[in-house]
């Protein structure tokens, strides 16, 4: 594990026991603490920004791994997370039943116990399975990784956006919006010269 200097957050680098590593990290707040957890070792979704990417996919993590990376922090810290963010290596929504059975596992009174109002989900955009979760009636916060509002752009550093395009994305958020009554968080990372022009923020 790597402890920062500055805050004290730790990076942790799981083995799952079949040779593969992940990453995870756990955040002390004013609140208390949470932690950032992966959802596969690895990713297939190729956007060029993202050090996941690099590392091609291998496979998903079952809902028992999931559930031990904020065991794990715990019992190493001797402290209780009370809050998730399914952002570290992977797309959730690519693991749907997997992640979908780890948010009821960390939900359950005889599990972890965490609010699912704690819980928020990271996806670049697989609008069929955001319009899926919406039906599962778990009040998580969606968190759309956007990073380019501009369709053509956007497919370049986001291959997803290929057969996700934008309207279809936007079209699922509102179902999403529609049927859970959650607001959704759209996720942005500034980079210099690509989607940080005064065109980008007015669309």
């Amino acid at each position: 594990k790597l402890t920062s200097e500055l805050d004290g957050t730790i990076k942790y680098l799981f083995d799952t026991g079949d040779g593969n590593l992940i990453e995870s990290v756990l955040m002390k707040y004013k609140y208390g603490y949470t932690a950032c957890i992966s959802s596969q070792v690895g990713c297939k979704m190729g956007c060029t920004f993202c050090a996941s990417a690099k590392c091609g996919f291998i496979r998903d993590l079952t809902p028992g791994e999931c559930l031990g990376q904020i065991i794990g922090m715990n019992t190493d810290n001797g402290v209780t997370i009370t809050r998730v963010v399914i952002m570290g290596i992977g797309e959730p929504l690519d693991n749907y039943d997997n992640i979908v059975k780890f948010l009821h596992l960390i939900n359950d009174k005889e599990g972890l116990n965490i609010s699912y109002r704690n819980i928020s989900l990271s996806t670049c955009g697989l609008a069929d399975k955001i319009v899926r979760l919406a039906d599962e009636n778990l009040p998580i916060t969606l968190c759309i990784s956007l990073h380019n509002p501009i369709d053509e752009q956007r497919s370049v550093i986001m291959p997803v956006n290929r057969k996700y395009a934008l309207d279809k994305l936007l079209d699922a958020c509102n179902i999403y919006r529609l049927r859970t009554n959650r607001r959704i968080t759209f996720e942005y990372a500034l980079i210099k010269g690509v989607n940080d022009s005064q065109e980008h923020a007015s669309r």
